[in-house]
């Protein structure tokens, strides 16, 4: 269980304190200091090496902040191909200079300020201390922080409802991501909690998730959403998904993918890094060995479809949801949950193909047995 706590800076959470600050800015006041980033270098490469400048104070900047800018000035990251990102926010200046906006900040204990999502400043937005009594005042089981966006996981209305799929137990959860910078609405995703090993694996997938309506008092909208959202339907829905993926082997294609977003985390130090990808390798078989290949991008994606590995799906899904709940920081979780969603989402590449449902391996990972 996630212990939030609160403080005169903001909400400590598992990992670390968060302190988020509102600045009432005019759009003149932002612009853009990374020289390095021209036209024709792609738009990739701004997020990440892009630096701001609000009122001469230099911050790092996130995905939110550049999708919230993009939608209120109706412009995408393309447009960066062929015009550096000041000569944009001065064209846009020269037709909106009297426009104002409210920029959340996010101030680390070490590093420069984060520039967050940004918005109109006359709108409602629900406060990092708005989301603390939410958690405490509904019994919030998990709580996690990343980039503006706080994750909560309740208990549904109907309550504590254990479920059999195959040998396994499971309950019912639902995960709440609560917007704090202001930008989009709050969105509830389903969850299966394995008891097993106190795994949570969320469906970050569209087809899992009901977006919470915005309205002028979000704070009681959310309330009301997290008192009364149950959904036996989805929650049956999903079970089918996770009973027939005990009974499909998983393909190259699905473990590849799951692979791809394992190489990809940024935050885990590298000798946890390195466990990990040597345990996931251990769990599908050793694919290159097993199919003499030096990589496995040089086989077709029709092809990596048909070649099984040496697990199931549903091992595949446990073992993500098993990083993600117990060794992946937050901002390396959620792709590993929307991998989750978007495989239980689709139809297994080899739906159906293994008969006999046998006993799975609890944990997966030496990092989560250690911590049991």
């Amino acid at each position: 269980m996630t212990v939030m706590q609160q403080t005169d800076g903001g909400v400590v959470g598992l990992e670390r304190p968060v302190r988020i600050d509102e600045r009432v800015v005019s759009l003149g006041a932002i612009s853009v200091m990374s020289e390095e980033i021209a036209p024709g270098t792609g738009p990739a490469a701004l997020p990440t090496r892009a630096l701001v400048d609000i009122d001469g104070q230099h911050c790092q900047v996130t995905g939110r902040f550049w999708k919230s800018m993009f939608r209120r000035y109706q412009f995408g990251m393309s447009t960066f191909r062929y015009f550096h990102p000041q000569e944009v926010f001065q064209r846009i200046c020269l037709v909106s200079h009297k426009d104002s906006l409210r920029v959340m900040v996010e101030t680390p204990e070490k590093g420069p300020p984060i520039l967050l999502g940004v918005s109109h400043p006359d709108q409602r937005v629900v406060s990092i201390a708005d989301t603390f009594e939410l958690a405490r005042s509904h019994g919030a089981t998990a709580a996690a922080y990343n980039e503006g966006v706080v994750s909560l996981t309740f208990t549904p209305r109907s309550g504590e409802t254990s479920m059999a799929i195959g040998g396994d137990q499971f309950a019912n959860r639902f995960t709440l991501d609560v917007p704090i910078d202001g930008f989009g609405n709050a969105q509830i995703y389903l969850a299966l909690l394995r008891l097993v090993c106190a795994n949570g694996m969320v469906g970050h997938h569209k087809a899992f998730c009901s977006e919470v309506p915005a309205s002028r008092e979000p704070r009681h909208t959310i309330r009301r959403a997290i008192e009364c959202f149950d959904h036996s339907d989805g929650f049956a829905a999903i079970r089918e998904r996770f009973l027939s993926a005990q009974s499909s082997w998983a393909s190259v294609r699905e473990a590849t993918l799951l692979g791809r977003h394992l190489l990809k985390m940024k935050a885990l130090r590298a000798e946890r890094k390195t466990a990990a990808l040597e345990d996931f390798d251990r769990l599908t078989g050793h694919i290159q060995k097993f199919y003499g290949l030096t990589n496995v991008d040089t086989l077709p994606v029709r092809r990596q479809r048909l070649l099984p590995v040496k697990c199931r799906v549903y091992d595949l899904l446990n073992f993500a949801g098993e990083m993600a709940t117990h060794v992946a920081r937050p901002e390396d979780a959620r792709p590993l949950q929307g991998w989750i969603g978007s495989t239980l989402s689709e139809e297994f590449d080899l739906e159906g193909t293994a008969a006999a449902v046998p006993e799975f391996a609890d944990l997966f990972t030496r990092e989560a047995r250690k911590m049991r």
